[in-house]
This record gives structure tokens, sequence and C-alpha cells, in this order.
């Protein structure tokens, strides 16, 4: 009986035009046609498609109106920003003035300036977020909601060299060439023409985006895992082999294209091929000539240079030429050199031991002139399976937690 009553008076309420009788009811018997069912509620619907517009109407605006100033704390509206700032003094007992706040308070700012410079502050922000922040807290006002971007026009395809940095496809300009770089790779999937032309040239990766996922990883190593996890493919075959291939030693960017990495300066470039490639300048000058080691002036007839000392000639005979030289040192047996894989770390020539592997190896290169391997390589003659499923280094008998770290290994150990 309640819910009965309940339902009548709900439907008192709804706005109803002219209650009329059903034709096709009007003949039947009573026994058979109650009241509710005999006559037809016509229910007006109003129309709901700006119902999205209404609620981001903004609050207190007048038609054509695009601001008015308003005090923060009773919500009282003023003509401008003295009277704010006098009602703040007088009824709120706020009197608030930093270094921030309007210079000028009788100049009215520019809500829609493209520079976002406000000129009654004299302040010029990087953001029209920013700026219009600054409108509000500083300068109290209530600003007209800016209507949203327009939508992606996905049939239209921005231009990652435009000179104007313009996306035709967000209809939007960017600040600076980086960010709209990362705007048409992140946003569009796209990359400069140059940039994919030399990369594509080099045999690399030059986006982490799978078309076929639709998802961007978050770098080439993980793109690399992704496409041989998921989609089971290895890229190893397409690039090239990172052993035959060398670094550019005069390459203008300082750009390693084995390791995949640019280093900052030429200097440091340099000491990159030296450490990780072996690689130095003077080996460009090639001679059928050998060096002799016993020269009295210093010079290396091969390449053509002289040295101020014996050390640093014997030293650029090792490093440059892969001479293993005897030590100047007057030791017993001079034909004996200790082994460098002594499990106990102990020298058989110089009776000593060192604590760690690393400092009983660097007393084998620096005391004894010994050319060795990396010193986490104990099984030089092992044959590495790069496609291990433990990824087990059999020349270092180590394991590794991943595929990536393993690569990573092999590239800049073993360089493979």
């Amino acid at each position: 009986m309640k819910l009965r009553d309940r339902t009548t008076r709900a439907l008192d309420h709804i706005k109803q035009e002219d209650r009329k009788p059903d034709p096709a009811l009007i003949n039947t018997t009573p026994s058979t046609v109650n009241e509710s069912s005999a006559w037809s509620l016509n229910i007006k619907q109003e129309d709901t498609k700006n119902d999205s517009i209404l609620l981001q109407q903004d609050h207190g605006l007048e038609e054509g109106e695009d601001y008015y100033y308003r005090c923060d704390i009773c919500k009282e509206r003023k003509p401008n920003l003295e009277s704010v700032l006098e009602h703040r003094k007088s009824i709120h007992s706020i009197n608030l003035w930093k270094k921030s706040m309007a210079k000028d308070i009788n100049m009215e700012p520019n809500i829609y300036d493209p520079n976002f410079h406000c000129k009654p502050c004299k302040v010029k922000y990087t953001s029209r977020i920013k700026y219009r922040q600054h409108l509000r807290d500083v300068h109290f006002m209530i600003l007209k909601t800016i209507r949203q971007d327009k939508k992606v026009q996905h049939n239209i395809v921005p231009d990652p060299d435009d000179p104007d940095l313009y996306c035709r496809s967000c209809d939007h300009t960017y600040s600076n060439k980086n960010l709209y770089k990362q705007h048409c790779r992140y946003a569009h999937g796209m990359a400069s023409v140059n940039l994919v032309s030399r990369a594509t040239a080099r045999g690399f990766i030059t986006d982490s985006y799978c078309k076929q996922c639709d998802v961007r990883l978050s770098s080439k190593e993980c793109y690399r895992n992704h496409l041989f996890l998921i989609h089971k493919l290895d890229l190893r075959p397409i690039q090239p082999s990172q052993k035959r291939m060398m670094p550019d030693v005069n390459d203008p960017n300082f750009y390693c294209r084995v390791c995949e990495t640019k280093l900052a300066h030429k200097k440091n470039f340099k000491f990159h091929l030296e450490a990780m490639h072996a690689i130095h300048q003077s080996e460009q000058k090639k001679s059928i000539l050998e060096p002799d080691t016993d020269d009295p002036n210093n010079n290396c007839r091969a390449c053509q240079k002289s040295y101020s000392c014996r050390s640093k000639y014997r030293r650029h005979l090792r490093h440059v030429h892969k001479i293993t030289l005897p030590s100047l040192r007057g030791y017993d047996n001079h034909e004996s050199l200790p082994d460098p894989n002594d499990p106990h770390f102990y020298c058989s020539v110089c009776k000593k031991s060192s604590t760690k592997r690393a400092y009983y190896r660097t007393h084998c290169k620096r005391v004894h002139f010994m050319v060795l391997d990396h010193y986490s390589i104990s099984n030089p003659n092992a044959t590495i399976d790069i496609n291990h499923p433990d990824f087990y280094c059999a020349q270092c008998e180590c394991s590794y937690s991943c595929r990536s770290v393993f690569k990573k290994h092999l590239r800049r150990i073993h360089s493979m």
C-alpha cells in the first residue's frame, strides 16, 4: 500500500503534457481497464544534449564577460582589483602586499596575452596554466573557462621536421624544438626523417613503439625484449654483428655505434675507444715497420712518434702495439711469469699474495707487464653460448638475472 502511494506521488511530480485517452483502450470494458492504463500519459522530455556544456558554464559570469574580480574569502563580486584589496583590508582585516602582487593596480591584465605576460606585474610566465593561476591568486580574478583543445585528427600526420614546430594534427605550436620532437615521437609515434634514415642506415632500432600491440616501451632494450618474449622475434640477425663492426673514430657527434652511446666531448670519446674497444688514435697510421723495443731515442718508427722517457715509450708499445715486454726489474728468473688466474691470488715471481682478484691482475699488468683479458674472464678458452637459457657466460663462469644484462655483459666484456 505504501509503495503504491509512493508511485502515485512520484508521477504527480513529473512534468506532463495533456492527458489524452488512449484510442486503443477507449472501447474496452471497464472491468479490464483501469484508470492508469486507459489514459495515455505523455511525459515531456527536455533536450539533454547540452548538459555537459551547462555543467561547464562559469559560475557568476554574465553573457559576454570573460572575467570579473571577486573576494576569495566571502566570494563577493567587485568591480576591480583596488576594490578587492580595500574590501579585504576593511572587512577581513587582511592587509596583504607582496612583491609578487601587481605594481600598477589600475592597469587591467590581458587574460589572453599570447606571451603570457602580465603587464601590471611586469612578469612573464612560461605557460598559459601558470599565467592564469597567477591571475587567480594575485589579481583575484574569476576567469572564463577556456575550451579544451581540438581533438587529435588521426587522418592528418604531423611533420617532425616542421621549422615552425607546429603539429597540424593537434593544431598546436610548441615553444622549443625538443618538446615538439618528443610530442611527435610519443603522441604520434613519429621521428625525424633525418634521424630515421641515419639510424636505419646503421642498422639500429629507431623507435620503441610496437604497432601490433599498440604500446610504446620505455627503452630500446625493453622493446627488443618485448619482441623476443611476446612476438618470438629476435633482432640480432637483422642488425650487423657487433663483433665485426667497429666504432667510427671520426664520428663528428662522438657516437659509438657499437655501444649505441653518445659521448659529451672528444676527450671522453677517445677514452671510450681506448678503454672499451682498444682503439688508439696512433693506430690510424699504418706502417709495415715494426717498432724497436730497445730504441735509445724512444722513437716508434711504426707510428713515427717520439716519447720523452722510456716508460712512456714502453707503455705505448704495450697499449697500442700489444707487445709483451719483459720487466725492467732484476728478477732471478726473467722468463717466468705469474699465473694470472691463480685461485689464491699468489704471485710466484714476487712471492706475494693479493687480497682480491682485481688487485692481483692489476699487479700482473703493472709489475710484470702482462697483456690480460678482462678480470672477470676466468676461463678464456671456453665457448660462450649467446642463447643460453640461463644467461650463463662460460668464460666468466657467471649467470645473469635477465637477457638484457647478459647481452650488455657480452657486448662490453667480450665484444659480442
